[in-house]
């Protein structure tokens, strides 16, 4: 009858480890870290329904080629990644101009918790991403941000950031 017990014992702390072990997301298990920062663009929050910074692979290369020849070139890398989804708003793009809607910079502004400026970086198009579900009733903007050249000090001290296009 102890032998009975002492089996059932273990076989139900092995499951329940088991649950555990299945209880991550799939962020959590790809290594990312969940943060709590306040998004804004132009000043106004936005409805972040997660976000996540993930260490992610990242490649960039350009070819072309005339009469004479062609040519090639390429490169990758590693940096973290802000990761986060809106729900019902997006990043604030400004009325169209002079540049292609695809070629206009990024700007993140880095707030401390007393609301003072830290400091201020414009991102290329190629380093801010975006995958949208383009419905009307329930819209998901899922933005990713490359932060290459980020100093992790600044975003140690950073509560609020504030993006907007150029």
């Amino acid at each position: 009858m102890k032998n009975l017990a002492t089996i059932s014992t273990i076989i139900a702390l092995q499951l329940l480890s088991v649950s555990f072990l299945h209880a991550q997301n799939l962020s959590e298990k790809l290594g990312a870290v969940q943060t709590n920062l306040i998004i804004t663009s132009h000043g106004m929050e936005l409805e972040v329904t997660n976000q996540i910074i993930a260490k992610r692979a990242e490649r960039f290369y350009d070819w072309g080629g005339h009469n004479d020849g062609a040519y090639g070139y390429g490169y990758g890398y590693e940096s973290f990644h802000l990761e986060f989804t809106v729900k019902n708003g997006e990043i604030d793009l400004p009325q169209p101009g002079g540049l292609l809607k695809g070629e206009k910079r990024t700007i993140l502004d880095f707030y401390d918790a007393e609301d003072n400026l830290l400091g201020s970086i414009a991102k290329a198009p190629r380093e801010v991403r975006l995958v949208s579900n383009n419905t009307l009733e329930n819209k998901l903007m899922h933005y990713t941000i490359d932060l290459i050249n980020i100093p992790l000090p600044l975003l140690d001290a950073t509560n609020r950031i504030d993006i907007y296009r150029e």
